[in-house]
C-alpha cells in the first residue's frame, strides 16, 4: 500500500514542482517588502502550520481517490462521485497551501514519506473489506472533523497577525464544515 501511495504522490508532486518551476521563470511568489511587513506572526511557525494543513490535505486527497476506487456494494456508486469530488477539492485545497507556503519563503513537502511526519489529522486506509460502506463513512467524518478542529484554531491564531493566511484557513474551514455536513446525511440514510 504505502509502494503505491509513494509512487502516486511523488509523481503528483514531481509535476506540481514542474509546474511551480515554469511559473517561477515567469513571476516570482514570494511577498514583496511590505507583504511581508504586515505578517505580525512568526514566520516559521506560520509555515510549519501551513505545511502540517498542506501534508493532511494530501493526504486526504489521497485516501479518498484511493477508496474511491476500492469500495463496493450496495451505494457504493453514489460515495464513489463524492469520494472522487472530495479528493480533487482536497487537491486545489493542498495547491492552495502551497502557494502560500512559497509565498512566505517556505517550500512544500516535497518528498511523500515527509507528509505523514508533517501531518496533524494523517492518513486512514479503506477498510479491508471493500463493502464496509459505514466504515468509510465515519473514516470520512473523522478526518473532516480533524480538519475542521484544525482550520478553527489556525482561524483564530492568524486572525490579527497574518490576515492572508488567516483568510486561506476560514475558506478551508468553510469546505470542510460543507463536507462534514454531506456525509453526516450518508449516516442517516435508511
Amino acid at each position: 500500500m504505502w509502494k503505491l501511495l509513494n509512487k502516486y504522490i511523488t509523481t503528483l508532486l514531481m509535476k506540481f514542482c514542474s509546474d511551480r518551476h515554469k511559473i517561477s521563470e515567469q513571476e516570482d511568489y514570494r511577498m514583496g517588502k511590505k507583504g511581508k511587513e504586515i505578517v505580525k506572526a512568526k514566520l516559521d511557525e506560520v509555515i510549519k502550520d501551513l505545511l502540517a494543513a498542506y501534508s493532511d490535505e494530501w493526504l486526504a486527497h489521497y485516501q479518498y481517490w484511493l477508496t474511491a476506487r476500492w469500495i463496493r456494494g450496495l451505494d457504493a456508486d453514489t460515495l464513489k462521485g463524492v469520494l472522487e469530488k472530495q479528493s480533487t477539492d482536497e487537491l486545489v485545497h493542498a495547491g492552495k497551501l502551497a502557494e502560500r507556503i512559497i509565498q512566505l519563503g517556505g517550500q512544500p513537502v516535497m518528498h511523500p514519506n515527509q507528509l505523514l511526519e508533517k501531518a496533524g489529522c494523517g492518513y486512514k486506509e479503506p477498510p479491508k473489506d471493500p463493502a464496509d460502506l459505514k466504515t468509510v463513512i465515519q473514516d470520512v467524518l473523522n478526518a473532516e472533523a480533524c480538519a475542521i478542529e484544525y482550520y478553527s484554531k489556525m482561524c483564530e491564531k492568524y486572525r490579527t497577525t497574518d490576515l492572508v493566511t488567516h483568510e486561506i484557513f476560514e475558506d478551508l474551514l468553510k469546505d470542510e464544515v460543507d463536507d462534514e455536513e454531506e456525509w453526516e446525511k450518508f449516516l442517516t440514510k435508511p
